[in-house]
């Protein structure tokens, strides 16, 4: 589903409180003020997904403990391995700095970048839905299918972070 971007920065605008409309009728503040929605925006695209990749290592832990609780225990290597991946991936995301070294460039931002910006992010949390259906076949599949959607969900998982890390050369592009 394509984002209605007019209305998303609608809602940015009518949601800047009276400061920041103050500001950017000061000369020269208005640059300051988009530097700062734009680091907030990036701020809470990575919270999201660290939330979501939180959820879906919870629905993977839990899958785990379903099978060990049953004494399956042949995929117990490929669980942990993915675990960690997530683990690193959610860390990754809550500590990196694309958006606090955007925020400080002095170069201006057009609205056809901002535009390309929050497609990709659109795009990039599309994906993200697709690796949370994966994880939730992985409470339903069979137990000889685990080992294999348990594979699925790590391929998807890397190809997630391919995307994210692809998201640093889109703001640099567009700075």
């Amino acid at each position: 589903m394509q984002p209605n971007l007019d209305n998303l920065k609608k809602k940015i605008e009518e949601n800047r409180d009276l400061i920041d409309r103050i500001r950017l009728k000061l000369p020269g503040f208005k640059g300051y003020v988009e530097k700062a929605e734009a680091y907030e925006a990036d701020k809470l695209i990575r919270s999201l997904i660290v939330d979501r990749l939180k959820g879906i290592k919870g629905e993977v832990t839990g899958a785990m403990v379903d099978l060990e609780k049953k004494e399956i225990r042949r995929f117990h290597a490929e669980f942990e391995s993915l675990i960690n991946k997530i683990e690193a991936f959610i860390r990754k995301c809550e500590y990196t700095d694309f958006g606090s070294s955007a925020s400080l460039s002095g170069i201006a931002i057009s609205e056809d970048d901002k535009n390309r910006l929050l497609e990709y992010d659109w795009r990039l949390i599309a994906v993200l839905d697709e690796l949370e259906t994966e994880t939730k076949n992985l409470r339903g599949s069979s137990h000889d299918a685990a080992g294999d959607v348990v594979a699925t969900i790590s391929d998807k998982l890397r190809q997630f972070e391919e995307r994210f890390n692809e998201r640093k050369n889109v703001i640099l592009e567009v700075l």
